[in-house]
């Protein structure tokens, strides 16, 4: 005998959870996933519905293999993030290198501005995508949509991921860009802290001569620009050397190397981690604000479902169905005709149906509380002698097609069910599910696929009173 936990288990962040339940939502689109159980354990685990519809969406994730393809994807991410961590210190350090050359003589101008200049230009790249690429995503939503041609991300779990992550980060204005500079921001502070290490040693087991050379550039000029550069060092204990005796070759060479290790640490690795702080929180802020949709259809067809699993009373085989329909049944006499009602119909497939042709009312709901309403009171006014409920066979049997079929078979003569689909392969694998739920309703006759036989039974009575 199972027990309910005495804790409901943990539940997915905010992104991740809508992460989930979107790829879901995608994966449903495609085909019907078997989710009568899910329901029932979300439903009986939590009370807040944003709370429900995640539950249900982990518990749906192995169906498709979102589960360990989200697993697949966090060890991806971490390896992409410290392979371009390394490419980009190698890279700042080949170019410091190659400043250096092979006499030990270092044009101090020139090794600034290879460790600072690539950083300097990637940074107003994404200020430029984070002003004017706010709303469209640009380049992160392009490589997001790229990789999907990737070999290894080709599956349809990766499909499913990839179109769920564009989605719910197209949700938030900026989402994309504040994700992405957070992760570039990182990869660039790592690269700065593996540069430093590569200056500071360099500089510690070699022997160097910094220089200020220039063709067209006034000493002037680069004094000046040795003093703005040195300000902010000077604030943390570093003095910027006189730069006059450098000029013709001579001065504090261990000062200036000083310097440059200085101007990497604030202007590089300084400014990535002040940047990287804003880039996170911003994240952090936005991602707070995200929210499940409740104006999407898919998401109010779930809670509708939900909330009619909050039903106070508890059928099963025993309790008899006819027992709610006595008292409102009028007799015989005071039915006629025949009706045929659809329930939770794919667009998909045709309606009105041919083979129901003559009845007396012909009526589909979509399952909203609305239309199920409108459709109840029509069948009352109409009272027919024979009714047929048609069902979508390849989705999953609930509460509120339960309570649907009990309240609609109080208003006719004789119920039947026909299980309909337009493709039977679709509906293999919950046809049994549904022949096997059935019964305790207590209909006159239950038709699978089998539309001409429920006309033709709809039609018996009504040809014999003829």
């Amino acid at each position: 005998m199972s027990t309910m936990p005495t804790s409901p288990p943990a539940l997915p962040g905010t992104f991740e959870g809508l992460l989930l339940l979107c790829a879901v939502q995608l994966a449903e689109k495609e085909q019907p996933l078997d989710d009568v159980m899910a329901m029932r354990e979300a439903h009986a685990q939590f009370s807040r519905p944003q709370d429900r519809l995640f539950r249900r969406a982990v518990l749906l994730a192995p169906q498709v293999d979102l589960d360990q393809e989200l697993a697949h994807w966090r060890g991806w991410l971490l390896w992409v993030s410290f392979v371009g961590a390394v490419l980009v210190a190698f890279l700042s350090y080949g170019l410091v290198g190659a400043v250096i050359g092979g006499d030990r003589s270092i044009n101090a101008l020139g090794a600034l501005a290879a460790v600072l200049g690539p950083h300097f230009v990637s940074l107003a790249l994404w200020l430029i995508a984070l002003t004017f690429g706010a709303d469209s995503g640009g380049l992160p939503r392009w490589i997001l949509s790229a990789s999907t041609q990737l070999p290894g991300f080709k599956r349809r779990s990766s499909r499913l991921l990839l179109d769920a992550g564009l989605s719910v980060l197209g949700q938030q204005r900026r989402l994309l860009s504040w994700a992405f500079g957070t992760m570039m921001h990182a990869i660039w502070a790592l690269a700065f802290v593996l540069t430093l290490i590569g200056l500071f040693s360099a500089f510690s087991f070699f022997a160097f001569r910094l220089t200020w050379e220039t063709t067209i550039l006034s000493p002037e000029a680069l004094a000046k620009f040795a003093q703005i550069s040195g300000s902010l060092p000077r604030l943390i204990g570093f003095a910027t050397p006189d730069v006059a005796n450098v000029l013709i070759g001579e001065g504090d060479h261990k000062g200036w190397a000083l310097w440059l290790i200085a101007c990497t640490l604030i202007y590089g690795l300084g400014l990535r981690a002040l940047v990287g702080v804003i880039s996170a929180t911003m994240l952090w802020r936005t991602l707070r604000r995200l929210r499940v949709d409740t104006q999407d259809p898919y998401i109010r067809k779930l809670m509708q479902r939900f909330e009619s699993l909050n039903a106070p009373e508890v059928i099963d085989t025993e309790h008899a169905a006819p027992q709610k329909s006595a008292p409102v049944m009028p007799g015989s006499q005071a039915h006629s005709g025949w009706a045929v009602i659809g329930f939770e119909l794919p667009q998909n497939l045709a309606w009105p149906p041919l083979w129901a042709a003559g009845n007396r009312l012909m009526k589909k709901t979509d399952g909203s509380a609305a239309s199920k309403r409108a459709t109840l009171a029509q069948l009352q006014l109409t009272s027919p002698k024979r009714l047929i409920v048609v069902c979508n066979s390849a989705a999953s049997p609930d509460r509120a097609t339960e309570r649907f079929i009990r309240e609609a078979a109080t208003f006719a003569g004789a119920t039947a069910v026909l299980l309909w689909t337009s493709s039977a392969e679709d509906a293999s694998s919950s046809v049994k599910r549904w022949l096997d739920w059935l019964p305790p309703l207590g209909l006159d006759q239950v038709f699978n696929n089998s539309p001409d036989a429920a006309a033709q039974w709809a039609k018996e009575d009504h040809d014999q009173g003829n």
